[in-house]
């Protein structure tokens, strides 16, 4: 795990009340799930273990999360609202659209560089548990889709299905973010982050005059 996680992760232990109720055990259980998911492996921790790290009752844990799948996508929807929080005031701290794209690629960039640890979890939540009922990257998508819409009325962005779009939109950032998590160099970020940039505008942006 990353320093700032570990960190993160040792404050929240240490400073947590000794009788925590239910929502303090939630996210305790959070905290020791993604730690122990991202170091040991999601096949190589238990429930048993993640209670263990969580200092809760596996009873309490069960009730909670009933099984690994659960946990899981919970883990993964806390990563999403990050994303997305990120993304979106970033967006809006332009007010040119043409020209939004560009803070909402370096902050979701960003969001991933201090998530480095944990980042093959997002992957990994779409391996497993992508089903009728659970989908990764919905509520991202649909963030993606409401952005475009109010660029479309402003006239800035192409015509076009704005869902269908944000799917795509949506398709160019998780490659990105697969292509640096192979190579997490600052110059490899900076390269996909521009690659970003430039398919953004290129895609979906109207020039000028046109």
């Amino acid at each position: 795990m990353a320093g700032e996680d570990k960190n993160e992760y040792d404050s929240f232990m240490s400073n947590r009340p000794r009788k925590m109720d239910p929502e303090g055990k939630r996210l305790a259980v959070m905290a020791a799930g993604e730690r122990l998911f991202a170091s040991h492996g999601y096949g190589g921790t238990t429930m048993a273990d993640i209670a263990r790290t969580a200092d809760v009752a596996v009873g309490s844990l069960y009730r909670l999360f009933p099984d690994k799948p659960a946990l899981l996508a919970a883990l993964h929807q806390a990563m999403e609202e990050r994303f997305i929080a990120a993304m979106s005031a970033a967006w809006h701290s332009v007010q040119v659209y043409a020209d939004r794209f560009d803070p909402m690629i370096d902050a979701l960039m960003a969001t991933a560089e201090v998530q480095r640890e944990v980042m093959p979890l997002y992957a990994l939540t779409r391996d497993l548990l992508d089903t009728d009922t659970f989908q990764p990257g919905h509520a991202m998508i649909e963030a993606i889709a409401g952005q475009y819409r109010e660029g479309q009325k402003a006239g800035a962005y192409r015509k076009g299905d704005a869902r269908l779009t944000a799917f795509i939109a949506h398709g160019m950032v998780e490659g990105g973010l697969r292509a640096w998590m192979a190579d997490p160099t600052p110059r490899n970020r900076s390269r996909v982050a521009r690659q970003l940039k430039d398919l953004f505008r290129h895609a979906f942006v109207i020039p000028d005059g046109a």
